[in-house]
């Protein structure tokens, strides 16, 4: 899970990118994002049960530890990870956190958020969306995030179709599903 700075308005006010975030879950190389005003342990808290009612509930989350996140470990220092962690056990999920000095240890999960972040620097800009904007551009980003292949292209028409994380997460079948009775046939 990580955190990444969104500027966003309330109103006619503008906020500062420090007070609004997403809060990214990576699941089959896909992601979930969940929009967070603050970097409090209650309010990422809430984003973990959200993603449990709509994903169920993980057996294990792997994580940064919050000192190795690039503009947001200032923040992160607010997050109370024992409380985060008492949560986790008591809706027995496992707890696992990249050791501080191991960066490429998440490496699969900053590259979902590179993604996400590209997205986002082409679709708002230098543009300040409201949060219901904000809230659908993120939903729009992790469905066009979600829709890309995971295996192979194959121009060949009688090949099988092309897994994408959505197939797994939401049953989407426009992208098509495996046919499992003709990989058999093939293997």
């Amino acid at each position: 899970m990580a955190y990444v700075p969104c500027p966003s308005r309330y109103g006619r006010y503008t906020s500062r990118e420090e007070e609004n975030y997403h809060c990214c879950h990576k699941l089959y190389r896909g992601v979930h994002i969940e929009l967070v005003t603050l970097l409090t342990t209650d309010s990422f808290i809430l984003a973990l049960r959200r993603f449990i009612a709509r994903r169920g509930r993980p057996s294990t989350i792997y994580s940064d530890n919050g000192t190795n996140l690039v503009g947001t470990s200032n923040a992160l220092r607010h997050v109370n990870w024992e409380k985060v962690q008492e949560l986790s056990t008591i809706k027995k999920i496992q707890w696992k956190f990249n050791p501080p000095s191991s960066p490429w240890w998440g490496g699969f999960w900053e590259r979902l958020i590179g993604s996400l972040k590209r997205i986002l620097r082409r679709v708002i800009g230098n543009a300040c969306l409201q949060a219901e904007e904000l809230s659908t551009v993120l939903c729009e980003a992790e469905s066009l995030i979600n829709s890309r292949s995971m295996t192979y292209i194959s121009e060949d028409v009688d090949d099988l179709k092309v897994l994408s994380p959505s197939m797994f997460l939401n049953e989407i079948e426009e992208f098509g599903v495996a046919d499992f009775e003709e990989i058999a046939l093939r293997g």
